[in-house]
């Protein structure tokens, strides 16, 4: 016999605090007074824009929305409001929220609703920077066109136990809660980049990786040599002119990969910069 589930499509929202335990670990009661706050302008906003509170577990909360725009609307005021506050106040402890949105299928359970709908939503709020909204692909689809916020695509994403990626987008907001520098503290992750500033950390990473390993090398050879030295003639130190050569070319690569520049790359970039510059007067008018 076959059960009837109750299913809607429904935008949700989900929120929590960034670096809720920690701010507890230092003042309970305060924090916990900030939170019951926070709460009142979640609802009294959630209420304005048509949504609903589906529920408030620890410093998280969960609500939906019938309107995806109403939804947007929603998570950019409570974002900007807070920001504004938090500035006005000068509260070092004040809390900071992420939010994340997704439009999605979901299965009704009393005033609860569950699935990868909510799900979903919960994967974007971590990927969120703090005072930051990320949403969705089926989100962004409904809501292009409509807002003034720039809307940023960070690419497909792997989320857990969703068999495809997600397409995320965060959205720009009038008010910048945070430095990078404090967001690095909050939260205990890096700051969103480009996929072009990614690729250049991780390139600059490979290469002090790739340092050390032959600095590691170098030095193991060094040694070895000095112990040969010494096993055979230990009055004329001859392993010293090997040395130098080997110091001088880790020298010479240590200045390539820590210094500031280097020629080759310089030299690669012009290239790379006249070719574009000859192209496009080749294809132009």
């Amino acid at each position: 016999m076959s059960v009837t589930v109750d299913r809607k499509l429904t935008t949700i929202l989900c929120a929590d605090v960034c670096g809720y335990s920690k701010q507890m670990g230092r003042d309970e009661e305060g924090t916990l007074s900030r939170l019951k706050d926070a709460r009142q302008e979640f609802s009294s906003h959630i209420d304005d824009h048509a949504g609903r509170i589906v529920n408030m577990t620890g410093d998280g909360l969960v609500a939906e929305f019938g309107s995806v725009v109403q939804a947007v609307h929603c998570a950019v005021a409570i974002q900007n409001f807070l920001a504004q506050k938090n500035k006005e106040s000068g509260d070092p402890d004040a809390l900071i929220f992420r939010i994340g949105l997704n439009l999605g299928d979901v299965i009704i359970e009393g005033d609860d609703i569950f699935g990868d709908g909510v799900n979903v939503a919960a994967r974007l709020e971590a990927m969120a920077p703090p005072g930051g909204i990320c949403i969705s692909g089926t989100v962004y689809d409904h809501v292009k066109g409509r807002f003034p916020n720039d809307f940023n695509y960070l690419g497909k994403k792997e989320v857990k136990n969703i068999a495809e990626a997600i397409p995320v987008y965060s959205l720009g907001l009038a008010e910048n809660p945070t430095s990078a520098s404090m967001e690095t503290e909050i939260s205990g992750v890096e700051p969103d980049f480009s996929s072009d500033e990614e690729a250049a950390i991780r390139k600059q990473i490979r290469r002090q990786a790739g340092f050390y390993r032959r600095a590691a090398s170098s030095g193991l050879l060094i040694l070895f040599l000095f112990f040969i030295n010494m096993m055979t003639s230990s009055g004329y130190l001859w392993f010293v002119w090997p040395t130098l050569p080997i110091l001088f070319v880790l020298a010479m690569d240590a200045l390539r990969v820590f210094g500031k520049g280097h020629f080759a790359e310089d030299w690669e970039e012009k290239q790379i910069r006249a070719h574009r510059n000859r192209k496009s007067k080749k294809d132009g008018p």
